[in-house]
């Protein structure tokens, strides 16, 4: 595949710090998908940002007594820090107050489509906090959903992934001190999607995405789009530039559509990745769905026509801690910078991979991780690697003729590139399924270290010293192939294996289809255990 392909993952709110539940969904995600993507002759751009103006900022600061910009800043970095220590390769990082072009186009988009009707005013109740004198929306206020009854927040349910008017939630309160809100009538700034109703049906069946948002978008099809408020009565985020509504916000996911754009003017032209045949693949949790796949596209679409929308949208459900949410708010979670400390970067990306909650809820518990990881997937792995440095040490190259292959060796050369085949479909889409890559890597191990065990027979035997070579020789080729097959996942890890197999240059330059034309390893390559500290089972 060639060509200019733009992937993007969620913005995090730096309301906290990253924590695993964020790192399994879209950002590991992405990252893996893009690495693959790259070898594979398409030129890559992986984009996200930091949601500075998200309402949970300020409303964290409410509760610190400090200033929403010095929360954005503080734990901006810290998400920042742990993308970068857990292997997340970004080629843009955009920092809406740290990129004039954001704002910039902020407005234009906004102004535009008021312009063009496409925004409208409405007066409608909304949720008023008296004790805190403070309109309640967002991140201000909570309530059953009107929709599932679930616990919500305002403006989007968690839950069912609908979107409310905040004043539509059953019993709202406020998140800052507690008390039951009253509703006031205010006046606000409304993008109706009915309207863009062909738009967005064309682009549903255009673009790939899996059961749960395909749902969504037909039952919000079905009985009616709804109108979405694009302002807020707030101090923080970018002003409204409408007559009449300076006084108020900019809704931070409105924001956040001419963010894509912005952040990808970091790259150069931003049409070059957002217009034409570029292709964009969008990765995010279930909770940000609606926003992806209705109000984004609504935006795009009605703003300019050109803009090419994304071909896929990749989403995640929630990951779990010990069978609870994760939760910044309540401190039930485990941080990536914290995890770190303990766990190599790719002992976490492997198991999370594994873990992923790709079409339903997974949860993390540290017995699963060590259980997984280093009492079945590692201890496996690394008996093989043991057992190929021997076999590499004791081959008689010297005294090995040429001979053919014996059937073992290649039988394990097709088995290898077929396994191989595989696991670039598992990184690719559609149905992308890292879960999947892993399991064949593992029974590529498995296979390769049965054709081993059955080379060793050769071992020693006079006048097989050449064809024994042949046998070692497929099984070092093996490894390079899973050295190969595990970079998007493991970079680290398969770097280590690809040097320790004497082969040059990095592994992530390798082409993928010479990796799947094979490899070719002799006999002759060192002690592979001890140069594979990673590999290593705790």
């Amino acid at each position: 595949m060639t060509g200019n392909m733009l992937v993007t993952a969620t913005p995090p709110t730096p309301n906290g710090e990253l924590h695993l539940g964020h790192l399994s969904g879209p950002y590991l995600a992405a990252d893996v998908f893009a690495r693959h993507q790259r070898r594979s002759g398409t030129t890559v751009a992986h984009l996200s940002g930091i949601d500075d103006h998200q309402s949970y900022t300020e409303a964290r600061a409410v509760r610190e007594g400090t200033t929403a910009a010095h929360v954005a800043d503080r734990y901006g970095e810290r998400i920042v820090q742990a993308w970068a220590d857990s292997g997340i390769r970004l080629d843009v990082v955009a920092r809406p107050r740290a990129l004039p072009p954001h704002r910039e186009l902020t407005w234009r988009i906004f102004a535009e489509l008021h312009e063009r009707g496409d925004i409208i005013a409405r007066t409608r109740p909304l949720p008023y906090c008296v004790p805190c004198d403070r309109w309640a929306y967002e991140a201000y206020v909570s309530g059953g959903c009107p929709y599932c009854a679930s616990q919500s927040g305002g403006n989007s349910c968690e839950a069912c992934g609908r979107s409310n008017d905040c004043a539509d939630l059953i019993a709202p309160r406020c998140t800052i001190c507690g008390t039951e809100c009253e509703t006031r009538p205010c006046e606000r700034l409304y993008m109706p999607l009915e309207r863009h109703r062909k738009a967005l049906e064309e682009f549903w069946g255009d673009t790939e995405m899996n059961g749960h948002l395909t749902a969504l978008c037909r039952t919000l099809s079905d009985e009616g789009l709804p109108e979405i408020a694009v302002t807020h009565p707030a101090d923080w985020g970018i002003e409204a530039p409408i007559e009449g509504f300076t006084d108020q916000r900019i809704y931070v996911w409105f924001e956040m559509a001419a963010g894509y754009l912005a952040g990808a003017r970091e790259l150069g032209d931003w049409r070059a990745w957002w217009t034409g045949d570029a292709r964009v693949v969008q990765f995010f949790g279930y909770d940000n769905g609606f926003f992806h796949a209705v109000l984004f596209p609504a935006i795009f679409s009605a703003w300019d026509p050109e803009i090419t929308l994304p071909r896929a949208l990749v989403s995640n459900e929630f990951y779990r801690l010990d069978g609870l949410k994760f939760s910044t708010s309540r401190q039930h979670a485990i941080w990536v910078l914290d995890a770190l400390d303990r766990t190599a970067a790719d002992h976490l990306r492997l198991y999370l991979c594994w873990d992923r909650p790709a079409a339903a809820q997974t949860s993390f518990t540290q017995e699963a991780f060590d259980s997984f990881l280093h009492g079945d997937l590692l201890p496996r792995w690394y008996g093989w690697l043991q057992d190929i440095g021997r076999r590499a040490r004791t081959a008689d190259t010297a005294a090995a003729p040429p001979a053919p292959e014996p059937a073992g060796a290649e039988g394990l050369r097709t088995r290898t590139r077929r396994l191989l085949e595989l696991a670039g479909e598992a990184y690719s889409l559609p149905g992308f399924a890292p879960r999947s890559a892993i399991a064949l890597l593992d029974l590529l191990v498995r296979e390769a270290a049965e054709a081993g065990h059955d080379g060793d027979h050769l071992a020693g035997v006079p006048g097989l010293a050449g064809t024994h070579a042949r046998a070692v020789s497929a099984q070092l080729s093996a490894a390079a192939a899973l050295a190969v097959g595990l970079y998007p996942i493991a970079p680290t890890m398969a770097q280590q294996l690809w040097t320790a197999l004497q082969l040059p240059g990095d592994v992530s330059d390798v082409p993928w289809d010479r990796a799947l034309d094979g490899i070719e390893v002799p006999a002759g390559t060192g002690d592979l255990s001890t140069a594979c500290a990673l590999f290593a089972p705790r």
